[in-house]
């Protein structure tokens, strides 16, 4: 596998849900274009959203869209509705799938094998399910994937849940998946620290895909 030069931020603070999706979209659309560009990783947090994929069922949302309360976006992701918080661990990437593999199937089995490697490193035991994506630990779920494509571009990514506010999938059914327990890193392990985890997530993602990062 030839090595790719990837762009990674890792912010420490909180960011909007928008604010790095229009991010994504603008590297996706410069790599669209020249695709000598690099690929680009973003590993954080957001504040409290809720997003919709492509021909989501609005039947998941358990709140009207007109309650001001909630950030609602429909995005461009395949998936049902899921919820970002602080305290979950978010990963996008947005890669040219033309340097690896253009098969989206493929893709998909990578992004589980890369959140049961990083589970894994803290032992925590976890499976997938057949027919669904993700990641459980048990019978609850630990881990959510949802992702876009075009022209072989890759958008999203998958989000962990490390210490958030399991109540707020209280509000959806998750992935349109009913009576889906959710379950977070921490109740493994309290004195993990979200930071240490960032760099396994950076490290895995460098291992998997044959990174450079550079910082920009």
């Amino acid at each position: 596998m030839l090595n790719r030069t990837a762009i990674i931020k890792q912010p420490d603070k909180i960011s909007f849900f928008n604010d790095v999706y229009k991010l994504q979209k603008e590297y996706q659309q410069a790599l669209i274009l020249d695709n000598s560009k690099p690929d680009f990783i973003w590993i954080g947090e957001h504040q409290l959203c809720y997003t919709l994929g492509r021909g989501s069922n609005y039947d998941n949302l358990l709140f009207s869209l007109n309650d001001e309360k909630y950030d609602v976006f429909k995005i461009d992701r395949g998936g049902e509705v899921t919820c970002h918080m602080p305290g979950q661990l978010v990963t996008y990437l947005v890669l040219d799938l033309k340097n690896f593999n253009k098969d989206l199937n493929w893709y998909l089995r990578k992004i589980e094998k890369i959140i049961i490697k990083i589970l894994g490193t803290y032992n925590i035991e976890c499976h997938l399910k057949n027919g669904l994506t993700g990641v459980w630990t048990g019978n609850k779920k630990i881990a959510s994937i949802g992702i876009g494509c075009k022209r072989w571009i890759t958008i999203n990514g998958f989000a962990i849940n490390f210490d958030c506010e399991l109540e707020n999938f209280n509000k959806i059914i998750p992935c349109g998946i009913k009576d889906c327990l959710m379950a977070n890193m921490i109740d493994f392990n309290k004195n993990l620290n979200i930071k240490e985890v960032k760099r396994i997530v950076k490290k895995i993602i460098q291992e998997e895909f044959n990174f450079d990062f550079v910082s920009k």
